[in-house]
Parts: C-alpha cells; structure tokens; sequence
C-alpha cells in the first residue's frame, strides 16, 4: 500500500553564498500542514507562508517541492506535474550534495525519477537511476532512506513477475524502513505497504499459507499501530485504506481457493472501507469487480446486477481506465448470462478495443535481467573509483615530485644566501648601528616636538584667554555707545558697528582656538540633550528672526554621558551653520531620535549645501573650507573640524549628508545614558 504523503527529513546546512536553512520556522509548518488534506487548498496555504518568508535556504525549498510531489505521484498519479517538481529538487540541490541532508534528498528525487523512466519503458535508464540515487542515499548512512531503493527494486522484479526475486528486496525495505524513528507515519505507511507486497508476491507463487501469514502479519500490523494515526483525518482515511486493501487481498485469495464465504465477508469489508471519504475508491473498484465475478459464479444475477450498478457509480465519480476495462469485461458476462447476447458481444467488442489501446509492451521489463544490470552497474561504479584514485595517486606523485623539487632548489638557495650572509653580515651590523643611533635622533626630535607643541597650546590657549576680557569689554562699550552715546554722525555709527562685529568675530575665534585640543581627559556627567538643543537653538534665534526662518523643534527627553560645555559647543557650531548658510524664509529642523542604546540628532536646512570638491575636507583644520554665510556672515572653519574632535573623543559619530543649492543635513551619534555602564 503507497502512503498519500510522505513525512519529509530534517537538514539544516548553510552552502556557499546559499541561503540558510530554517528547520525551526518551517519543521512546525509542515507539521501542521500534514494534517490538512493534501491538495489546492493544502497548497495555497503552504504558497502563502513561503510568500512572506524573505530568503528561505535550498532544502526549505525542496521541502515545499517534496510535498508537492507527494500529491501529484500518490494521490493523483499525474507523471507529468511529479517531474515538474522532481526536476525543481534537483536543481535547487545541484552542486550542493556534499551535505548528507542535500545527498539524501538528491538521492530520493533521482530514484522518483527513475520511476518515470521505469513507467516509459526505459529500464535501464530507470535501474541507472536508482542505483546513482542509492549513492547518494549511502552517504547518509541512513537505511530509512535506503528503504525507498529496495522497494524500487522489488517492484521492478514484481513487474517483471520474478516474484521470488522480488520477495527479498520487499523484506530488506520493511527491515530498513524500521531505522525511520521520527517519520512515524511514514514508517508506518510504507511497513504496512511491503508486507502486504510480500503476501502478494506469495500469492502470485501460488504459496497461500505463507501469503495468508503476510496478509494476517500486514493486517495485525495496522491494528498494532494506527491508533496514533485516526486523530488526523487524512491519516485516519489511509489507514483505513490501508486496511481495506489488505483485506480485499486476503478475500480474493480466500475465494480463489474455495473459502467463497469468508472471502465475501472481506470483499465486503475492504469496500467498505474504501468507499470512505479520503480513502481508496480505485482499490474499492478493483474489490467490487471480485465481488461480482463471485456472483456470476454463484448464478446469483440480481445481486451481480446491484454491485454492477454500485461499481458503475463509483467509475463514474472516479474513472479510472483499468476498474472500466474490468466492468466492461463483467457487464458483458453478465449480458451473457443472463440471456442478452446481443449486448453481451457489443459491450464485449468495446471491451476488447480499450484493452487492445491500453495494452502495455512489457518486453522491455522481461528483456532485461535486473540482477545482471545492477551487478554491471556496481562494477562500472567501481571501475570509475579505480579510476579516480588512480588519478588521485598520479596527483599526490606529482606534487611530491614537484615537492621534493622545490626542497631541493630551497635548500640550494639557502647555502647561496648563507654563503652570502656571511659577507654581509658586517654591513649589516654597522648599518644596523647607523640606524640605531639616527632613531636615538629621530625620538629625541619627536619628543622635543611634542613638548614644543605641548607648550604652542597651551601658550595660545593663555593668549586666547587672556583676550577675551578685552575684547569683550570692547564689545561692551561699543554696544553701550551705540546705545546711549548719542552718536549721530554715520561715520562714526558705521565705525561702532564694525567694532562689535569685529570683536565677536574675534570671540568666535578665541572659542574655536580654546576648542581646538578636546582629546585630553574629559570631564563628564549626565547631559540632557534636549536641554542642551534648547539652549543653542535659543542662542540663534535673534540671528534666524532677523534672517525671517523657521526653526522647526521636534525634541525628546533624552540624556547622554558628556562633557556638558564641549557637546554644548558640537549642538551650537551646527545649528548656528544651519541659520548662517539658510537663505532669507529658509527652514531649519532641529530633531532627536532614539535607536537601541544611541541618541541620534540631526540638523537639517535648506541652504547653499556643500560643494562636492569641498566634502572631503568639510572636518579637517583648514582655511580651504571657509565660506561666508548667505547675507555674508563671516566664518573661520574651525567649527566643524573641532565638532569632529569633540564626538570622536566621546565615542560617537558625527557625519552629513548635502546636495550643493539644496540644503545639508548634519547627523550627531552619542550613546544614550545607563547607569550600569556610566558610573
């Protein structure tokens, strides 16, 4: 008995630039998806899931194919679609059997494919096949698969009726399906299968106690056994097939050798059986026509005449070409019988040309020795891994020849050198001490560098200090004259002017040359960045109103690990751009995110944008980088160099993103405060 679907294995290999496996996601898919009936519907839900999955792996795909072509080899019979995703298999699987998984799966689909050539006729391409696929199986060292070869095997025998030839290799695949622990049902269909196939074979020898005792032994078996099974429907209805078969088996049996009553009673039983939704209406056709030949034996008419009609309905509802050459044969005996010779021969004329058409040529399954094929085979694959180790043993011989060649030419160059080492060693030693005493230079050189640069900062920094009081206090009285100093003459309004926008530029300078060493030990603490955004964006508010822009806000409560007065100056340089390079109505953005453990701000505007020969030096220290804001603000281009200085020395990162005439966008990265880490 075939089971209608096959429980398919577990793999989960990663090749190549292949997609992963993901055994975990669709293990439980297919294990719901085996209690669906199998069929469109069954389909549309598993397509659907594959759908949404983004990327699945090669034997995800060959369980989606595998499953398909379950259906349409058992259920439906249809060769043509079975090859379709026999062949989708071997593709995905091409090149990528040096997994086990992948071998085994390879193996089974080119054993489905040697069915096909088997049902053309081509026998020794379909024994070609199912010996290669058996190659691949071995690799596994899984006998649960090797099963499905032996019963390949068996029935090509059965086929060619060598049934006593075929009896060993249906045991042998009822031994190897018992290694196939966590594909129960599988196991089960298939066990149950073989012992029923060897009961047959006994039959057709005409041995009737041992094909009772297999019969009996496939019977017991079910009963044993199916009671995991009959909470699934589907597999409820096969096991109920299952039965059915074995039963009309063993009642034909019965009948043909004299036991007409207990015959009947399993004829009865098994189209019963079969008749049940999702079961076997083929088998129960192929029952009723046992059924009725018994009546026609018997002489009783009226009851050959209702299983007639009963068998005729079934064709009707499930036609099938073997059960309507059957009930033509049958109807005519019946015409015949009962008086009605004229429809008896018509119908047996009709009866006669379909099994004419449908008439099989089995010479090539009686030409071929199947034992003598597959011993050729197996020598040929011999001869083949001959072959390749005698390759191999040629490859190891040259590349120790070519090994040892090169150990002779090494060991020659190197008393070549060594000859010449020996010359050379002196120069080297004297060069090795002319060098030795230019690095005692060289570091002496650096170090007395680094303290000079050392004593350059910190002399501007005291210059730079020592200058804002100045400078501010001349701020101070330019702004007051401009204020209350009664100053009429526009000379003189002109001169103040230029004071205060002299001493701030000078102010910015200072601050920027203050910045400009952020690498040393900073001092941190808790710093809420909102808070701090606020601040600045409150700072160049004058600047923006004067400018007519829009300063769009969208902040959160966020707080990072800082130096508050440094990161404060980071959020002033690039909101104070934004405002300097935006045009007159321009809109500038001011916005926080939160992504993982990172605070993200960005300041966007709609400005001049930064040149593209200028964007790799936009953070160095550079005059280069200078430009004048959009109503001719002054800048010095010491802003965003130190920036960078600043979010670099607090781990983070700070980059852009700008189209030249259509804005830029500055991106800040800092990592947001925990108590576990910022102690």
């Amino acid at each position: 008995m075939v089971p209608l679907l096959l429980t398919l294995p577990m793999a989960c290999n990663r090749t190549g630039n292949d997609n992963a496996d993901h055994p975990a996601y669709f293990k439980p898919v297919f294990q719901r998806t085996d209690l669906l009936v199998p069929g469109p519907a069954a389909f549309h839900i598993l397509d659907s899931i594959y759908a949404k999955f983004p990327n699945p792996g090669p034997m995800d795909l060959v369980w989606k194919y595998r499953y398909k072509l379950d259906y349409y080899w058992m259920n439906q019979v249809d060769r043509y679609r079975g090859r379709i995703y026999i062949d989708s298999i071997l593709k995905v699987l091409s090149g990528k059997t040096n997994r086990p998984g992948y071998a085994a799966e390879y193996g089974r689909a080119l054993i489905f494919l040697g069915d096909i050539n088997r049902d053309e006729g081509k026998l020794d391409n379909a024994l070609s096949l199912y010996y290669e696929g058996r190659t691949f199986i071995e690799r596994t060292r899984d006998t649960c698969a090797l099963g499905e070869y032996s019963a390949k095997l068996a029935m090509v025998y059965y086929q060619q009726r060598k049934y006593d030839m075929a009896i060993p290799y249906f045991k042998n695949a009822f031994t190897e399906l018992g290694a196939c622990r966590e594909k129960t049902f599988y196991r089960f269909s298939y066990q149950q299968g073989e012992l029923d196939n060897v009961a047959l074979c006994f039959d057709r020898l005409n041995n009737k106690d041992s094909a009772l005792y297999y019969y009996d032994s496939a019977l017991k078996y079910i009963n044993l056994h199916k009671l995991p099974f009959l909470k699934v429907d589907n597999w409820a209805a096969f096991s109920a097939a299952a039965e059915g078969v074995v039963l009309g088996n063993k009642g034909d049996l019965l009948i043909r050798h004299g036991d007409t009553l207990t015959g009947e009673q399993l004829l009865r039983k098994s189209i019963a059986l079969n008749l049940l939704p999702g079961a076997e209406p083929k088998n129960a056709q192929i029952n009723m026509g046992h059924l009725i030949s018994l009546k026609l034996m018997q002489k009783k008419f009226p009851e050959a005449k209702e299983w007639l009609l009963k068998m005729r309905g079934t064709i009707d509802t499930v036609p099938d070409k073997g059960s309507e050459l059957s009930w033509m044969e049958l109807q005519s005996r019946y015409y015949e019988a009962t008086g009605n010779l004229t429809d008896a021969l018509a119908l047996w004329r009709s009866h006669r040309r379909m099994k004419d058409s449908l008439t099989i040529v089995r010479d090539p399954f009686h030409a071929v020795d199947v034992k003598t094929q597959v011993n050729y085979l197996s020598g040929e694959m011999e001869l083949d891994l001959l072959k390749k180790q005698n390759e191999i043993k040629n490859t190891y011989l040259s590349i120790m020849l070519l090994f040892t060649l090169l150990v002779v030419i090494i060991v020659v160059l190197i008393w070549q050198n060594w000859k010449r080492s020996s010359k050379q060693t002196a120069k080297l030693e004297s060069l090795n001490r002319l060098i030795s005493r230019q690095n005692e230079h060289l570091e002496k050189s650096l170090r007395a560098l680094e303290q000079s640069q050392q004593d350059n900062t910190r002399m501007l920094k005291v210059v730079a200090h020592d200058l804002r009081n100045p400078v501010g206090n001349m701020i101070s009285m330019a702004d007051f004259l401009r204020s209350y100093g009664n100053i009429t003459d526009p000379q003189n309004t002109e001169a103040l002017y230029l004071i205060h926008q002299s001493g701030h530029m000078a102010l910015e300078l200072i601050s920027n040359l203050l910045y400009m060493n952020v690498r040393g030990d900073i001092r941190k603490e808790q710093v809420e960045v909102d808070v701090a955004l606020r601040y600045c964006i409150d700072l160049v508010k004058t600047k923006a109103k004067e400018k007519e822009q829009l300063i769009v806000v969208n902040l959160f409560q966020a707080t990072i690990w800082a130096s508050r007065e440094k990161i404060w100056r980071v959020f002033s340089n690039l909101i104070t751009n934004a405002v300097k390079f935006s045009p007159v109505g321009g809109v500038v953005e001011v916005a926080m995110a939160l992504e993982d453990a990172v605070v993200r701000i960005t300041v966007r505007d709609n400005g001049i944008g930064i040149p593209d020969h200028l964007k790799g030096s936009i953070f160095n220290l550079s005059q280069d980088v200078k430009r004048r804001g959009t109503m001719g603000e002054e800048s010095f281009g010491f802003g965003l160099a130190i920036s960078k200085q600043i979010v670099d020395a607090h781990g983070g990162r700070i980059w852009f993103e700008s189209e030249e005439g259509k804005g830029t966008e500055f991106i800040v990265e800092l990592e947001k405060y925990d108590e576990t880490n910022h102690r």
